[in-house]
């Protein structure tokens, strides 16, 4: 019966939709009346005041579909509106579970940039029970698309990156946008979240769908897009963003010496109606944040500063240690549980740690303090500060971390009261149902993570309250590398492409000292090539400093001992043509890395420059600095960096995981 019904109701929607295509290209009304010398719309409540997401006809049309392992999937285009008298419409999967015994939750899925929409997510999200469309909203054609196939087409406007990148920032009027003065309506934003509050039209509207229970989420360009739809849009019950969402800085961030905020370059226009912030402030359904330490898109300072500014009663964080724009397992798991527990009723999800810091202590030394919800559950609590105001590059120390009752605490030592300090906290709860993961990352942890808010304190206020510096430079960066603790590693399993990178030598406490050595112990009975890299004043944060990446290769013997390997500046070697031939000093390093290999193209061809393979049998010890002397001057927090160079590296950034993001896919044999 469950079948018969499914199949009729398919076909009688391809009718359907036959019919209403005849009936929308004989002559659609604008789905938003021209401006005809009226003002533009001025903040966000004008933005989108009269519009109706549910009044056109959805027309939607299936490409191709199939039938395995208990899922539907479908390819399938559909309406979003009709701009400068032509229709617009959107490429699009959706999927969801054929034995469901009630009608399911659904999920609004949105691809990063320079992304497309992926079958494997929305089927990994019916695997999970739930219905799920991921919007193909960038326009390129799909794994499963032919070059005939309809799909993503904006008509009369252009929302993409790659036609009309300059409109993410931008209300300036040209010839693919809305309106013919500046205005929000023709921002790429804003015609994305028309084309996102359409899909939830569209889940709401399936028959297979309560549309009581819909949840939205994406990663990166599509957690921005999270955050703008979970705010105009109160059919959202829950939401998911990932590296986005986190709005622009506020003045008293960016006046704040050595900040890593991006320079304001938008007009007041955009920002009073298309800036995260204005959606933040209207959010009252549940959020959880995915996101990293170190993450360029979306920075945690500003995160933690503008998301005070939620109406939510329920607010949320994740925040993976160290990463830039990925998560580690208990990070990304964190999401389907949410959703789970809020869509689903399944679980209370734990509320967000309670953190404190006490800066007035008997010796000098602020103390962190957290009390996390359901203590008896906690597996484990870890607490980070940092004593770096740039957030992007800043390296976060790993507190001793005690525990007293229902609370657990760390002292937190530092350099100088001249640097800020920047405390947050992780707690690890087990997760007690296994959850289906994307083929690249398949199978759930046994733990998954929450964070507490980020509590940060000016030089000033460390001094107000008697705060000393206690904390002395120490040669030994790192010691014993069981578990890699202060790093972070891509690719930890393929041995041609293992990478494990630390900010720990851009830390006053562990800065090399002039003229001194790198050396480490490594134990390599397989031989080979140790390749280390070296990134120098990143994202501007040394103010008068190029940026540059270098690599040093050093021959290993193949050995059952362990043998000393040292590097000073000069065997350092430019990674890129930018960069500068030649390492002066070791003191503007903002990232070490040891690689597999380093790699770089000729003749279009990808080529290994040193390095080739990281054995499994290869150890590391004391990694250290060796002779020389400790520099005395302390440095201080550099200038803001430029809006071209951040626009440069931002880019950088984001092709770097775009790549990334292909490794993984190619690992996972998508």
């Amino acid at each position: 019966m469950h079948s018969f019904f499914t199949g009729f109701v398919r076909r009688w929607m391809r009718v359907t939709a036959c019919l209403m295509l005849l009936s929308a290209t004989a002559g659609a009304a604008e789905s938003f009346p021209p401006l005809a010398g009226g003002a533009p719309p001025q903040n966000l409540t004008e933005l989108w005041q009269g519009y109706d997401p549910t009044a056109e006809p959805l027309d939607v049309q299936v490409v191709r579909e199939w039938n395995a392992d208990g899922i539907t999937t479908q390819l399938l285009t559909y309406h979003v509106g009709t701009f400068k008298g032509q229709p617009s419409r959107m490429g699009a999967y959706y999927a969801f579970p054929v034995d469901a015994k009630a009608t399911l939750p659904a999920l609004l899925q949105m691809h990063g940039g320079g992304q497309r929409a992926e079958r494997q997510t929305v089927e990994t999200a019916a695997a999970n029970g739930y219905a799920c469309i991921a919007i193909n909203w960038g326009g390129r054609l799909m794994a499963d698309q032919q070059p005939q196939d309809p799909g993503t087409d904006w008509g009369a406007v252009d929302a993409t990156q790659t036609t009309h990148n300059t409109h993410y920032g931008s209300v300036e009027p040209d010839a693919t946008t809305l309106d013919a003065v500046p205005s929000p309506r023709n921002n790429n934003w804003f015609l994305i979240a028309v084309a996102a509050r359409r899909a939830l039209t569209f889940l709401e509207q399936r028959p297979e769908v309560d549309g009581s229970r819909l949840g939205v989420t994406g990663h990166s360009m599509g957690g921005k897009l999270t955050v703008m739809t979970a705010g105009i849009d109160d059919r959202v019950k829950a939401a998911v963003p990932s590296c986005g969402g986190s709005a622009a800085a506020q003045a008293a961030l960016r006046q704040r010496p050595g900040s890593a905020c991006r320079p304001p370059n938008q007009s007041p226009l955009y920002l009073n109606a298309i800036d995260d912030l204005n959606a933040i402030r209207q959010i009252r359904c549940p959020i959880l944040y995915l996101g990293p330490h170190n993450d360029f898109n979306g920075m945690v300072d500003q995160l933690f500063m503008n998301w005070k500014e939620m109406p939510s009663d329920s607010i949320h964080f994740s925040i993976s240690p160290h990463l830039n724009h990925r998560h580690v397992s208990e990070s990304s798991f964190a999401g389907p549980h949410f959703f789970d527990c809020v869509l689903k009723g399944q679980g209370n999800f734990p509320a967000t740690p309670d953190l404190k810091v006490t800066l007035k202590t008997a010796d000098g030394v602020p103390v962190a303090t957290v009390t996390p919800d359901r203590p008896a559950d906690v597996e484990r609590v870890e607490i980070y500060y940092s004593v770096d105001p740039h957030g992007i590059t800043r390296f976060w120390r790993s507190a001793a971390v005690t525990r007293d009752g229902n609370t657990w605490m760390a002292d937190c030592p530092i350099t100088s009261t001249k640097l800020p300090l920047v405390v947050i906290a992780n707690v690890q709860y087990p997760l007690e149902k296994p959850i289906v993961g994307p083929p690249w990352n398949r199978t759930s942890p046994a733990t998954f993570l929450i964070s507490s808010w980020q509590l940060d304190f000016d030089p000033d206020e460390l001094t107000a309250y008697g705060v000393r510096a206690t904390d002395l430079p120490d040669r030994m960066i790192v010691e014993d590398f069981d578990g890699w603790q202060d790093w972070y590693q891509l690719n930890a399993n393929n041995t041609d492409h293992h990478q494990a990178f630390t900010r720990k030598v851009k830390d006053p406490k562990w800065r090399g000292p002039d003229g001194a050595t790198l050396a480490m112990d490594v134990l390599a009975p397989s031989g080979g090539e140790l390749v280390l890299t070296f990134s120098m004043a990143a994202w501007g944060c040394y103010a008068g400093v190029p940026q540059g990446n270098y690599f040093a290769a050093k021959s290993l013997a193949a050995s059952a001992d362990w043998q000393t390997i040292e590097f000073s500046p000069s065997d350092l070697e430019p990674a890129d043509d930018r960069t500068r031939t030649g390492l002066a000093s070791w003191q503007y390093l903002t990232e070490l890395g040891i690689v597999a290999a380093v790699r770089g193209r000729e003749g279009g061809k990808e080529v290994v420059r040193a390095g080739g393979r990281w054995p499994p049998d290869r150890l590391f010890r004391n990694l250290r600095w060796e002779g020389g002397s400790q520099p005395q001057d302390l440095l201080l927090p550099g200038a803001a960096i430029s809006k071209a160079d951040f626009g440069r590296i931002f880019q950088q950034e984001i092709d770097t995981s775009v790549e990334q993001e292909a490794r993984d896919a190619a690992a996972a044999g998508r």
